[in-house]
Parts: structure tokens; sequence; C-alpha cells
């Protein structure tokens, strides 16, 4: 039903905001859910705190809820829990096992999905550093290069990103300085990794592998405050900036210098979005968006300050949080809330080019991979959920699915079991 509302917009009513909140835009503010599946209102702080004589309620349309939501640094605390929606389908997950016996008795520290065609088709790397090309379909395993234990500290987790094309691999310490390219074919290292020692076990490596038209790029941090791109084939640096002192939070900043650690880095599936999951001294993470063409193409200065980039949230304590792209600008982001004490199982979905949150539902509590409009979400103690992105209802909850990894284009997860044995476990069955 569409209704002439308080905001000013003939919209479907949303929630409330208290009057105060209606008077000042810049106002902190409460969260109290109603008991009505997530229906809120919005309340200022003495609102919050009781309910006084005489108090006054503005209706609000969605779009207005979210401009306030999407202000995480304002929001002083959450009254309530929101109700999460469930409907019955015919999604179930069938497995398959294999057996590599190769693989018994050797700890894998990396596990990526390998190649954009539906093949099961796996890389790893083991605690001797050897790379590993696992081949599901044909149930065999290739040794195709070895990561030097001069750059990468083996005992420590790595993590491995391979290109869209194929031909590369990046191998880092996730909470470490270094770390290594490497073309597959010839398992030849062809550039280095190094973002600085300071503060780099506090968050993920960033690294992250592009398309530009034909081109196949490198994001990557040469320093805690800066990220430049190269080409993986030669190690050229193609983002030249003229030299800046890079020194630590807090000390005087030539022209674009940041006081802000890059962290995690998520390309969008079109390659037009990199999004920067860091953080800054107190600790507070802030969530960045901005256009990997701009950059490339038009200013070299585009992950400092230009005009793309966009601030998705703010949040106490917490960065390097489970996100995924659920479409070509739509961010998939755990947590409700703005502190890490405080934050609520749920997905908010942010328009990377706008800055806006869209919209949220609350449940999802895990690792985020997407499949369509699914949301696949993965944790230890629960296994894996499964989501409609469009209605925010879940539509599968399995306790014996805990993956190891996804693979996108062969749509299943793996998981690593004892003695060998690998499991892939795909979605079967209707959602609707």
């Amino acid at each position: 039903m569409m209704n002439q509302l308080a905001c000013g917009h003939a919209a479907p009513l949303a929630g409330q905001w208290c009057a105060h909140l209606a008077e000042d835009e810049d106002a902190g503010y409460h969260v109290r859910f109603t008991g009505q599946g997530v229906h809120h209102d919005l309340l200022c702080e003495d609102c919050a705190r009781v309910a006084l004589p005489g108090q006054e309620f503005r209706s609000i349309c969605a779009a207005c809820q979210h401009v306030r939501l999407g202000r995480t640094s304002a929001l002083m605390g959450i009254i309530g829990r929101p109700g999460v929606r469930t409907r019955a389908t015919a999604l179930h997950f069938e497995h398959r096992e294999h057996s590599l016996p190769a693989l018994a008795g050797q700890t894998l520290r990396g596990l990526i999905a390998l190649g954009t065609e539906p093949r099961s088709q796996w890389l790893a790397v083991n605690e001797q550093g050897e790379l590993l090309r696992l081949d599901l379909e044909e149930g065999s395993l290739t040794h195709t290069g070895v990561v030097g234990t001069g750059t990468l500290d083996l005992s420590a987790e790595l993590v491995l990103h391979v290109s869209p094309c194929g031909r590369y691999v990046a191998v880092v310490n996730s909470r470490g300085a270094k770390g290594l390219v490497m073309e597959l074919a010839s398992g030849k290292v062809t550039m280095p990794l190094d973002r600085g020692s300071y503060h780099e076990k506090r968050c993920e490596f960033p690294v992250a592998f592009f398309r530009d038209g034909t081109r196949t790029l490198l994001a990557h941090a040469t320093a805690w405050n800066r990220l430049d791109v190269s080409d993986p084939a030669t190690g050229e640096l193609l983002t030249p900036r003229e030299s800046t002192r890079r020194g630590k939070p807090g000390e005087p900043r030539t022209q674009h210098e940041l006081d802000y650690f890059h962290c995690g880095l998520t390309v969008s599936p079109d390659g037009n979005w990199l999004v920067d999951d860091g953080w800054v001294w107190h600790p507070v993470g802030i969530l960045t968006a901005f256009s990997l063409r701009r950059w490339v193409h038009e200013n070299v200065w585009e992950s400092e300050d230009g005009p793309s980039l966009k601030q998705l949230r703010e949040c106490s304590y917490h960065w390097d949080g489970p996100l995924c792209f659920v479409g070509p600008r739509t961010l998939a982001v755990w947590g409700f809330g703005g502190d890490v004490d405080t934050l609520l199982d749920a997905a908010m979905l942010f328009d990377v080019e706008t800055g806006k949150l869209v919209r949220w539902f609350p449940g999802p509590r895990g690792a985020f991979r997407c499949d369509g409009n699914l949301l696949l979400v993965s944790a230890k103690d629960t296994g894996t959920t499964v989501w409609d992105v469009e209605t925010g209802e879940r539509l599968l909850q399995d306790s014996t699915v805990v993956p190891t990894a996804w693979h996108p284009a062969a749509r299943r997860f793996l998981t690593v079991l004892p003695d060998g044995l690998l499991r892939e476990s795909s979605l079967s069955g209707a959602a609707w």
C-alpha cells in the first residue's frame, strides 16, 4: 500500500523515526526491532532509554530508513532482535567423493578453484610449498611448481589467488608481508609481492587479479597505505606516482597520502569495481569501493581520493569480514550494526557505485559465496545455509556441509577429508 509518509515520499511504510531524529539528520540513533520480522523503528538516545509521555514518531519509507542505517558510525545501540524468514524448498546438497592417494598424509596450506569453465579443477599448495593441480574429472594430481621458502613462511597460513585467465597464481602469507606471483605453465616466478612490515599481522594481504579488456592485471599493496597495479607477466608497475613519504598514522602527510590500512581486496564480477576492506586507527574498519577503470585509465590516484571512491560502512574493531558480490555492482556484507561487539548476523547489500545501502536481511553468518540469486553461507558450527538474495529468506540449512573451498564456475563446494579423500557438494532441486 502506497502512503504519503512523513519523510515526504509516496512509498510503502518501512518504519518510524522518533520526531527528534526527523529534525536532526546527523544525530546518533538506536535501532529498535518491533518483534514483527525485520520491522524496526529508529530512536534518538533519549527516546531509546524510555517511552516518554507524548513521544512522537514520524513514518518513513525504506529508502530513507536505509540512508540512516547506512550511517553505521552514528548507530549507538540495538534493541531487540529481528526475525529470520524461511521458505520450504526442494533444495538439497548432493555429494560425490574422490580418492587421491597422493594427497594422503599431506597438509594443504591453501586451496582455490582453477579456471572459468564448469570443470572441477583446483589449485593447492602443500606444507613443502609444492603447487598441486587437482583435476577431479580425471582423478589426477599434477605438480606445477614450488613456491620459495625464502619469500613465504610455509608454516603460516597461505592464501592463493588465481587470475581470471588461469595463467597466474599469487601466493601470499595471509597475515604476512611477502608473497609472489607465478606463471602456472612454466612454474616461473614473475614478480615478488611486498606490502611492508607495519601491522601486517592485523589484516589480510591486499591482492586481487582483474581483467582490463584483453589484459590480466594485478592490484596489490606496496605499503600499508598504498595500492598499485602491476602486469603479472613482467612485474611492470602500471600506477607510478610521485614519491611520497609513507609514514605512520597521525604523522603529517603530503597530498593524496592516506591514514588507511589496505586489507582484503574483492573484484566485482565484471571487473569494474574494487572493494577494499581496510581500517584506520581507533581502530575502525572502513569498507570502501572504487572504479578500476578510472584507476587504470584516467586517474592514478583513484585508490587514494578519486571521485569514484565510496565509503560503504564503518564498523569499530571489525574488518576483513565475510563479503561477496551478488551482482555486477551489489555487494553482500556480513553484519548489521556499527561495532564488532553488537553486530547481528545479517547480509547488508550495498551498491558500490553509489555507496548506498540497498537493503538487508537477517540471519546469515559465516563465509559468503554467491551462486546466481543465491547466497551460500558456511560456518564450522552451523554448516551451510542457502538464502534467497531478493527476499532474504533462508531456503536450506545443512549442518553436514562445512566446505574448504568454492568453485563458482563448477558451482560446487570442495571439502578436504583425511587420507586423501575429497568431497564435492553441489546444490540440487528447485528453490521455488
